[in-house]
Formats: C-alpha cells, structure tokens, sequence
C-alpha cells in the first residue's frame, strides 16, 4: 500500500491557514499574468468566504519542489447581506466558467447548525486578470438559510439511501438545539428544521460534464458507514432572481471506507474528465476530527480513526444514482486531515492538508491499486 511517506511537501503558510479544498485554475492567461506553470484555488474555513479564497501557483521554470507561492484573491462580496464562514468545497462549471464555493451547511463541533456556514458563493475565473490587483474580483454570495439542508433532507427522505441511525447526542446538539434556537430567538428560518433531519455536512463539491454538481458528504453516511454523493441539478438558480431552485437528481454511495474504520466521510472530491468518461477521486476519512467536543465521534466510534484514504471510480455516462465501488490509490496514515484533492491531466495527484503549522500541498505520481 502506498502511504504518505513518498510524498514531497511545500509549506504554504497564508493565515488563516485551515486549508479545505483545492482546485486547478484553468485559465492560461491568469496562469501568465502571475508567471506560473501551474496553480490552483483553495479556500480556507476560518473567516468569510470573501477573505477565504487563495491562488498557489508555481514559478514558471522553477524545480518541482520549489518556486512555489499563494495569495489571497481579492474580492469584493455581492448578493446576500450576512456572515459566512466554514468554506468546505470549491469546483468548477466547465460550461460557464464559474468557481463555486459552498459552505460546509453544518455547524460548530457540538452544535447546533449554523446558517453563516449554509452558503454558496462563485466567481467567474476568467474575469480575475490578476489575483491581488484592483479592481476586486465579484464574488456573488446566496446564503439563502437552509435551503439545500430541506431539499438534501427531503430527498433522502423519498428516494435516498438507508442511512445509519442519527446518534442521540448528535440528534440533540444538531438538529433539536438548532430547532429550538430557531423558535425561541423567532429566526425567519424556523421551521426549516423538523425533527427527522439529518444534518448535512458537505465537504466536497464536483461538476459533471452535463452541469450537475455533486456533493460529497462528510456526514451522514450510508446505513453501513459507506460515503454518498448528492448529484444536484440547477445550482445556478440560486443566484437568479425568482423562487426556483435545485433539485436533487440522484444519490451515489462509494464503497470507500479507509483502514481502522467502519464508517467514512467524504473530505473532498475531484472529477477528472477524460476521453473515456468521467473518471471521480475522492479522498475519505473520519467522520469529524478527534475532538472531546464532537458528538459525532462520540455517536459514532467507528468513525474516528478511519485512516484518510484516497480512492478512484468511474461514473456510469447518462446516470445520476447508483452504487460505485472503490479503487484504492493511496492512504495517509500519519495525515488525518487530508482536505483536498486535484488531479491534472498529466496523471498528477495534489493533496492539500489543514495542519497546526500552515497549509501543506503535497505531490504524488497517481498510484493505482
């Protein structure tokens, strides 16, 4: 099995430094304008979504393991007035060019959920000319509360898959305490949280080549601890004026569950498109951080210290639900917050890791088991 100790690493320290997602930037102009050979976008969870999204590019010419740089992209938010925080997922939509960044939809470690982190924001990539220069890149911002909690939730409900029973502690903390606060505090969300929801914990985001978006979810899982796919339609009508708004098209669940683990969660996804279909990575691991304060670990034993796992599959073309298994690529032993994955055309593999010390890219050949 291949590990992490054949990985190289590059210390990208830009606070705030919890790194959760990664994508390659594609546009050749912005690549130039900057001197870089190569790139890519994260966003970091600590702060609003505005101040949370930055560039890490490589010096064009320089050794592999070296020339590399990140800057925070400046922007200027637009559209929905109101806190966000706790950005989880960053994808692109290949026919029109936008970055979308989602929030993780949950909440702190022991509740209750929290609308700041319910948000979707996107830019359009080719619009940025420069990534720290005037004039602010726009960023639009829908932080419509709960409105992709109701329709995943009622979507499981009628057409998703079994899912493992919500553990007493976390039912309490995440969805009694956000219910109770919503009444009590008469917040203009109340009543979008019912008492047989599951929280939504969406740490992964891709675009298929048809416009549909999956969402890799951290939590819940299947009835038997396996990883699910929400695969949206429509998420652009968020920023559209009107009531319309997505739909959930289909479920996936993976077949990826690391060593020392009997359940796991999505930690990011990354959708390659190659000449023969859609080709899906996707890193999985525990289904929160080991943390006293989690009451997902405390419900759920058998996923703290599933071992961060990286896996491939292959989407059936002209689908949208189904059962996918997974192909082992690599593990991380020593690496339990792996927080985002990208693969580039030439068969690399980038990681990105939230550690106590600054932002961590590392590299790899794409090893298959």
């Amino acid at each position: 099995m291949a590990g992490d100790d054949d990985l190289f690493q590059m210390e990208l320290n830009l606070h705030p430094n919890e790194a959760s997602g990664l994508l390659d930037i594609a546009d050749k102009a912005l690549l130039g304008e900057h001197g870089w050979d190569l790139g890519f976008w994260a966003v970091l969870d600590e702060g609003k979504v505005e101040d949370c999204i930055a560039a890490i590019g490589h010096r064009e010419g320089s050794p592999e393991e070296e020339g590399w740089e990140i800057e925070r992209l400046h922007t200027e938010a637009v559209g929905a007035a109101g806190k966000t925080e706790d950005a989880e997922a960053i994808t692109r939509d290949e026919r029109t060019g936008f970055v979308y960044i989602l929030g993780s939809h949950f909440g702190s470690k022991s509740g209750p959920l929290q609308p700041k982190r319910g948000f979707v924001a996107r830019f359009r990539e080719a619009d940025v000319g420069n990534v720290t220069e005037d004039p602010a890149m726009r960023l639009e911002v829908s932080r419509e509360s709960f409105v992709l909690h109701r329709l995943i939730n009622d979507a499981l409900k009628t057409e998703g898959p079994g899912l493992i029973p919500l553990g007493e502690q976390s039912h309490g903390a995440l969805i009694a305490a956000t219910i109770e606060r919503g009444e009590k505090e008469e917040k203009k969300w109340a009543g979008l949280v019912r008492g047989d929801d599951y929280p939504i914990n969406i740490e992964g985001a891709a675009f298929r080549k048809d416009g549909t978006l999956l969402l890799g979810l951290r939590f819940p899982t299947t009835a038997g601890g396996r990883p699910i796919l929400v695969e949206l339609d429509g998420i652009d009508r968020l920023f559209d004026p009107g009531d319309a708004r997505p739909e959930v098209v289909g479920f996936w669940t993976v077949d990826a569950v690391g060593r020392n683990g009997e359940i796991a969660g999505v930690r990011d996804l990354f959708l390659l498109h190659t000449e023969s279909g859609e080709e899906l990575h996707l890193v999985t691991g525990n289904v929160d951080s080991r943390d006293k304060q989690s009451v997902l670990v405390r419900d759920y034993a058998g996923g703290r210290e599933t071992v961060a796992t990286h896996f491939r599959c292959d989407l059936p073309p002209d689908s949208h639900s189904g059962e996918l298994p997974g192909e082992f690529v690599r593990e991380f032993p020593t690496l339990p917050r792996v927080e985002g994955i990208a693969v580039t055309e030439g068969g690399r593999t980038f990681y990105v890791t939230d550690e106590d010390e600054g932002v961590h890219l590392r590299l790899t050949r794409l090893l298959v088991g």
